[in-house]
């Protein structure tokens, strides 16, 4: 599950606005609750002072008493010295006063602490008096360069935390690096999958993802696919120890200020994430903020999938969408007017499953019929008027109202699958028993004689990767895939032993 907080920008009635106090993180869980991190004391009173005084500041600039802004932010940086939130919006309170020169040293700091949103700053008419600073026009004559030095200091900080044991690659296309402490095979499979999504992002999604023109000012971001011990010491030190343990452990998250994927699997919540940084870089590039149940949607839709057999994806029903039919079967489902409307406070709070649950179910019955790529055009041109996507998707339909919901409750009724959550008696198995394991699939623990004598050429901690070339990252996504086969069918079955891979013929038994 993922949780997306925004701190959005303030507009006053008087046309004075703070132009950057964006903080955003998609947060990815094990299990079905939000995360109830725990920080120490002292930890979780600085950060609550540190966010209360950014929106002090946000208020006394909206009412023009820039002094108290200008305060109220040096009193933050006390507490986090290299937020370019605060920097930024120290140059926004210069600006308002006047001071070019004092706007542009601040915007230079933002920029050295990771400011990295370019076009937001061409944009923001704060700063029609600050154009001709020397410190303005450096950053946008020489923003390629300052682009790589800002992903070297991102590197710097990430090699400082993820110490031992990890090698480095780079993808120039996808403009992402990756600190990776797995082996060279997995590596391509990430790669891989990296491709195969940001593909089908471009052909079903955002058409102009890899324009050339846009990419260039695109931000780098930096992925890390850390050892499970780096992953708990990061995660507790991000979100506290409630983070690692009970029944809410934090899976990954994507930080989209700080351009930080990190991710304990390589499976759905790989997946949720880096769909999380193709999402965010469109909405970047249009100055948009999409509502949670659009973020989390598009985002969920891809954590399952099967491939075709010329190798793209297609999104599937998945354990998530299985809710959305037994809500329907009861005659509770929420209407799209309510789903578009749902502030994030309520989306993942108030039922989260069953809201992440309809949205990404919201967004398979526009993929399934043919209808993704049209929503995402109306809506994205039709933002201003309508930024809870409502009106596109009866666009994209060419239904509205009760109509829609009618025509959406009747495919959730007789197209919508029902997905197996467990190997029940009688089923297809592989004649195995398997764990949830480490991140990257599920773990045999152990492998049991058919009736016929004959052992699966597969071995105790062997990982399996895939079945018929199909992912297979965890053991929802297992259920899933050996749920279309019966038992007598031969299937191949990918594997990890160690650092070596391979294959194996394994037929399937009843269980």
């Amino acid at each position: 599950m993922s949780m997306l907080t925004t701190l959005r920008t303030r507009h006053a009635a008087s046309g004075a606005r703070f132009s950057y106090l964006c903080l955003a993180v998609c947060v990815v869980l094990l299990v079905t609750q939000p995360a109830r991190a725990q920080d120490q004391p002292a930890d979780t009173t600085k950060r609550a002072l540190a966010a209360s005084l950014l929106d002090q500041s946000a208020t006394a600039y909206d009412q023009r008493d820039f002094a108290k802004a200008e305060d109220l932010l040096r009193r933050h940086l006390k507490i986090d010295p290299r937020s370019f939130v605060a920097y930024y919006n120290l140059a926004c309170c210069r600006a308002a006063q006047g001071d070019p020169a004092g706007a542009g040293e601040h915007l230079a700091k933002a920029v050295e602490f990771g400011f990295t949103d370019i076009r937001y700053l061409r944009r923001d008419p704060t700063f029609d008096a600050v154009r001709d600073d020397p410190n303005y026009r450096r950053i946008v004559d020489t923003w390629p360069t300052l682009q790589l030095a800002s992903l070297d200091a991102n590197l710097a900080t990430q090699r400082a935390f993820f110490a031992k044991g990890y090698h480095e690659w780079r993808d120039e296309r996808l403009k992402i690096h990756c600190l990776s402490a797995f082996d060279a095979r997995t590596d391509d499979h990430v790669k891989a999958e990296f491709t195969r999504l940001a593909d089908w992002a471009a052909a079903n999604v955002i058409p102009d993802l890899f324009d050339p023109e846009q990419a260039v000012d695109d931000a780098w971001v930096v992925v890390v696919l850390p050892t499970q011990s780096d992953f708990t010491k990061w995660a507790t030190s991000v979100y506290g120890p409630g983070a690692v343990r009970g029944t809410s452990m934090i899976a990954g998250s994507y930080e989209h200020d700080a351009k930080r994927l990190v991710s304990m699997d390589l499976g759905a919540t790989l997946r949720h994430e880096f769909f999380h940084v193709l999402h965010w870089r469109d909405i970047t590039r249009k100055g948009q903020t999409h509502p949670v149940w659009i973020m989390e949607g598009l985002c969920s839709l891809v954590e399952d999938y099967d491939l075709t057999p010329d190798g793209h994806l297609t999104p599937v029903a998945s354990w998530r969408t299985n809710s959305v039919k037994r809500v329907e079967r009861i005659g509770k489902l929420t209407p799209f007017a309510d789903l578009t409307a749902m502030s994030q406070q309520k989306f993942i709070g108030s039922r989260p499953l069953a809201n992440y649950a309809l949205a990404r179910a919201a967004f398979l019955y526009l993929h399934d019929s043919n209808r993704l790529k049209d929503w995402y055009a109306h809506y994205t041109t039709r933002y201003r008027d309508d930024p809870s996507g409502l009106r596109a998707l009866e666009l994209a339909t060419g239904l509205v109202h009760a109509d829609l919901d009618a025509d959406f409750k009747r495919w959730v009724r007789a197209s919508l699958a029902m997905v197996p959550e467990e190997i029940k008696p009688g089923m297809a198995s592989l004649g195995l028993e398997v764990d949830a394991g480490t991140g990257e699939g599920p773990v045999v623990t152990a492998v049991a004689r058919s009736r016929d004598g004959v052992r699966p050429n597969l071995r105790v901690g062997d990982i399996i990767t895939a079945i018929d070339h199909r992912p297979v990252r965890d053991l929802a996504e297992l259920v899933r895939v050996l749920s279309a086969y019966k038992p007598g069918d031969t299937v191949e079955v990918a594997y990890r032993r160690y650092r070596l891979a391979g294959t194996a013929s394994v037929t399937l038994v009843r269980k």
